[in-house]
């Protein structure tokens, strides 16, 4: 049996610790509210994913020393933009653990991994890929990649949940991230009434913006198609799962980013990785117009309708 803290209790850490308690591992959960606390130890739920129940023996603590005390793994499930102070948080707890990132998103030019290296002095694994946790809680077939230690994928498998090994640890993480961008944009197109021949455009469009970006940073070409690029980019385009979709649409519909926040309820990765996706083709000269529009839409208070220009 292994020891394994998830720092995050939002939906996608709950779905993992599901997943990882089938296997027999021993979960501990960290949360930043007290709320979410007491809703995971008492009543064994998570308060964004209705209707399912977690196994009993996950203990959810708010202080981070008895959450990662005796952990063989560390998997990181927090929002992107709090990766870099959350290192710095765990760091004086850190003692050989396997430290694994599951969130998406990135800082400027860098992925998550480096920005655990700078932090932790060492080089985490990555899993990512086509994985709402709204379908994986409930046992729907998944298939995601994974990158570095090849031996992690003991720990998550089921019959239900398998990890393919993919030694792109850029390009995984690249294609994660950047899809939530693009989402952000089918989301508008879709709340603004145009059909499929439309976002079809759109995604083809926003997939070649996101592989241009990619091998930019290094990532190769291939990894932009599979799992962690194109599958997870058409499993947020069309579900209603995805909290950038839904984003995307209402914006469409004239309401401010506070009140799609506040709606959505939820971090909406898209919105904090528009501005890494900006500034990665400002800094690489890139014409990627699905991704420039929908920054000027969001952050300069253009007309929605100027998605397509």
């Amino acid at each position: 049996m292994n020891n394994i803290t998830i720092i995050g209790s939002g939906s996608f850490g709950c779905s993992l610790s599901h997943i990882l308690s089938k296997n027999n591992n021993n979960i501990k959960i960290w949360s930043y509210t007290k709320e979410e606390t007491d809703m995971i130890n008492n009543n064994h739920k998570c308060m964004f994913l209705d209707n399912f129940y977690l196994d009993e023996s996950i203990k959810c603590y708010m202080d981070y020393e008895q959450a990662i005390n005796g952990s063989n793994y560390i998997i990181l499930v927090t929002p992107s933009s709090v990766i870099r102070s959350t290192c710095k948080q765990i760091k004086p707890y850190i003692r050989g653990q396997e430290i694994i990132i599951a969130s998406k998103g990135m800082e400027n030019d860098k992925v998550l991994s480096e920005i655990v290296k700078e932090e932790l002095n060492l080089i985490p694994s990555v899993i990512t890929g086509p994985s709402h946790a709204e379908q994986i809680i409930k046992d729907v077939p998944t298939y995601v990649e994974y990158s570095g230690n090849k031996n992690i994928n003991k720990i998550f498998e089921t019959d239900k949940f398998k990890l393919k090994y993919n030694d792109d640890l850029i390009g995984i993480q690249v294609g994660a991230a950047l899809k939530n961008v693009i989402t952000l944009a089918v989301g508008i197109v879709e709340g603004l009434g145009y059909e499929s021949n439309t976002v079809s455009y759109v995604i083809t469009e926003g997939l070649e913006e996101i592989k241009d970006i990619a091998v930019k940073l290094g990532a190769k070409e291939e990894t932009i198609y599979g799992l962690s690029g194109l599958g997870d980019l058409l499993t947020t385009t069309t579900s209603l799962d995805s909290r950038n979709k839904r984003a995307g649409i209402l914006l469409a519909q004239g309401k401010t980013v506070e009140e799609v926040k506040k709606e959505v309820g939820m971090t909406i990765e898209g919105l904090d990785t528009l501005n890494n996706a900006c500034y990665l083709i400002n800094k690489y000269n890139l014409d990627c117009k699905i991704i420039r529009n929908l920054y000027e839409i969001i952050y300069k208070n253009k007309n929605v309708n100027s998605i397509l220009d």
